[in-house]
């Protein structure tokens, strides 16, 4: 089989991901494809929560989304404005979670009550090409449509398109077979008329013999059978692009059937809510500094049954393997260090939306794609790859990590509020007495269940002194502390003496 020509893969990545083909058990090569069923099917509508990821700084806008549809699958796409050209990225499937365990870590649970087992721990890029060749260019400008870009990315046939008119977009789709969804020739044009594009997203959702997308695809229902359809959430996309406003727009998404609750996670230079959406909606908000000790400190601790002390020194090192976070929230410590970076970086040279990394990430998806590659263990070869290149990236950029303030709202937005404007933001500082895990944890959207034993968020300072002056009993430590703040007292009774004296 001919290898796909890549002009950044070393050669040493290519075998290495040859080698990684040739070892692991083969996985289902759709086993991040939504299920299949045949039935009677329904039109295709939004099922679950929709959740978007939302970045602004320095005039770059990154935002992430993994919609949840359920319906025929020759109705499954996706059209998504942008006012600037996007460099698009495929995310991690468990982004979200991640994200959710970077606000509320996960805990790690030791049960020391008799006959009780230990707990096990809790919670658990591309770039913009130039114009391509072939761009539909009509007399009239009303019928003109240019091709900005097209590519494969993941399980998606992607393309971003500027066009004349919402009649001129449907043509082109329908030529092309993305699906174009009814009803929302009125929006399309008035997105058209402010000079945005549009990214236009199809797949194939097929059983395994047939689901096998390729660069250049075309064909979106390659024979299934009448009345397949799937339910569930499909890869996630992530899109980065210059503007000079944050706003989101969601527009389109009014024009889906189903439910409209909604869960965005934006973060920004201060506390923010969404303009025209409730308050109340607003449900946590985290600063900086908390949101970096929760994805470099260890995970807390819960203890049942005990305290610290009566964990046996034979478990403390497997607990402290347990309590590393990366595993939990390293996918949204690189989402964050990325997003920041490209920003900076796009602010000093106005040049390229995406990083390096990135780029590679997309290469080696098409070496993935070209070999029928999905699921699991090829996604968690990207993962750490991705994750061990943008490591650099958070120690430079923590500073200003710092900075940004993680506001989550989470509601039924209002539909008609969703189809008549894309979504803006104000400042908003939300009650502090409401802004805590007991009243909306992130993992569950919800309150936080009561809990037993007792919770140590951080490392316990007793621990460390038995470390390091080791083997000094800790009844002969608070001996030493207490010896130590009588010597500090001695000098001001003297002082306080001989102002007496004097004074007599």
């Amino acid at each position: 089989m001919k290898l796909p020509k890549l002009k950044s893969l070393t050669f040493v990545t290519v075998m290495l991901l040859v080698m990684f083909l040739c070892h692991i058990v083969p996985a289902d090569p759709c086993g991040m494809v939504p299920p299949i069923y045949t039935g009677p099917g329904s039109a295709i509508a939004r099922t679950g929560l929709q959740q978007t990821y939302v970045f602004f700084d320095r005039d770059v806008e990154s935002f992430v989304i993994r919609p949840g549809f359920t319906g025929k699958v020759d109705n499954f796409g996706m059209l998504i404005p942008f006012p600037t050209p996007p460099a698009i990225r495929k995310v991690p499937d468990n982004v979200f979670l991640q994200i959710k365990n970077a606000i509320d870590p996960p805990e790690v649970v030791v049960d020391l009550r008799p006959v009780r087992m230990l707990a096990p721990a809790g919670g658990g890029g591309g770039g913009f090409g130039g114009v391509a060749e072939g761009a539909m260019v009509e007399e009239k400008e009303e019928d003109r449509l240019e091709v900005l870009n097209e590519e494969a990315v993941g399980m998606y046939e992607v393309a971003v398109l500027s066009a004349g008119s919402a009649k001129a977009l449907k043509k082109w789709m329908d030529e092309n077979k993305f699906q174009y969804p009814t009803g929302m020739d009125k929006v399309t044009n008035e997105y058209v008329k402010l000079g945005w594009c549009f990214v236009a997203v199809k797949t194939k959702v097929s059983q395994k013999s047939s689901a096998e997308p390729k660069p250049g695809q075309r064909q979106v229902n390659p024979g299934m059978p009448a009345g397949a359809s799937f339910d569930g959430a499909v890869q996630g996309l992530g899109f980065r692009f210059q503007t000079k406003d944050l706003v989101v727009p969601m527009r389109l998404s009014a024009f889906n059937e189903g439910e409209m609750r909604n869960v965005v996670y934006l973060l920004t230079r201060g506390a923010k809510k969404i303009r025209s959406i409730p308050e109340e909606y607003v449900v946590r908000q985290l600063g900086g500094r908390e949101l970096i000790k929760n994805l470099n400190g260890p995970l807390p601790l819960r203890i049942i049954g005990g305290t610290e002390k009566n964990i046996p020194e034979s478990r403390r090192k497997a607990i402290d393997l347990q309590r590393d976070p990366t595993r939990f929230n390293g996918v949204a410590k690189s989402l964050f260090a990325s997003d920041l970076y490209a920003s900076k970086m796009f602010a000093q040279n106005r040049d390229s939306l995406s990083l390096a990394h990135e780029k590679h990430e997309k290469e080696l998806l098409k070496v993935g794609e070209h070999f029928g590659l999905r699921g699991p263990d090829y996604d968690s070869l990207l993962e750490s790859k991705s994750n061990d290149q943008s490591k650099h990236l958070f120690d430079d950029i923590s500073g200003e990590l710092a900075k940004m303030t993680l506001t989550v709202v989470d509601g039924d937005f209002p539909r008609e509020v969703v189809a008549n404007e894309n979504l803006s933001f104000d400042g908003f500082r939300m009650a502090r007495a409401r802004n805590s895990a007991k009243f909306y944890d992130a993992k569950i959207h919800g309150p936080a269940p009561e809990k037993t034993g007792i919770r140590i968020s951080a490392v316990d300072p007793w621990r460390q002194l038995e470390k390091i002056v080791d083997p000094i009993s800790r009844p002969a430590i608070a001996a030493i502390g207490v010896l130590g703040f009588a010597f500090l007292l001695l000098p001001l009774s003297s002082l306080r003496r001989t102002k007496i004296k004097d004074n007599g």
